[in-house]
């Protein structure tokens, strides 16, 4: 009964058949979950570096290679702690963890949508640098991203954007902003 919906480059390990007192899963990416109750059969995500046990729950959980790893819970309740061990940080609905260098947590509330908007098919970013929104289209659309102006990657934007609509449009929509030039060249996006 319980719904996974993954995000582009990534991908869930699993077995075929869960047997023991857990139901256990290996994330390599970002993931949507939507798990189903059952409290004699923990639910539990593992990442490279984080941990998440869940008796039944919606959370979005991202941990990209070169990214900072995060939990967004939108209903009931988890723990998270570092896989390099240390204490369970339990985490409330509204609220989005993420892990810090030195194995600690940042908990702050959040507005959710702006983590799981991913999986209705559209790009929301709030008040979000560059270079971490072209990291995710780049990503979504297989494509490289070049930054021919380096210090536009700083610029921190709210940009919204459907994925359906094709890379052009996603670019489109940046121009509109007027505070920097996107453009598709021979399998590339160029920021200027």
């Amino acid at each position: 009964g319980t719904e996974v919906y993954l995000n582009a480059d990534s991908r869930l390990v699993y077995p075929s058949r869960f047997t023991g007192k857990e139901r256990s899963v290996f994330l390599d990416g970002e993931a949507y979950f939507r798990v189903a109750k059952d409290a004699g059969h923990p639910f539990i995500v593992r990442t490279q570096t984080l941990q998440t046990r869940v008796l039944g729950t919606e959370f979005n959980l991202s941990d990209h290679s070169g990214t900072r790893s995060h939990l967004t819970l939108v209903k009931g309740s988890v723990e998270v702690c570092g896989t390099g061990g240390g204490d369970y940080v339990r985490v409330k609905p509204g609220e989005d963890v993420s892990l810090n260098d030195d194995g600690s947590f940042d908990i702050h509330r959040v507005d959710t949508d702006i983590y799981v908007y991913w999986k209705e098919g559209y790009f929301f970013f709030d008040d979000t640098p560059l270079s971490e929104i072209m990291q995710q289209i780049g990503r979504w659309y297989n494509v490289d991203v070049v930054f021919d102006n380096p210090q536009a990657m700083l610029l921190r934007l709210h940009y919204f954007c459907k994925r359906s609509d094709g890379i052009e449009s996603a670019l489109n929509q940046l121009n509109l902003m007027q505070k920097v030039r996107a453009r598709f060249e021979n399998g590339v996006v160029h920021i200027d």
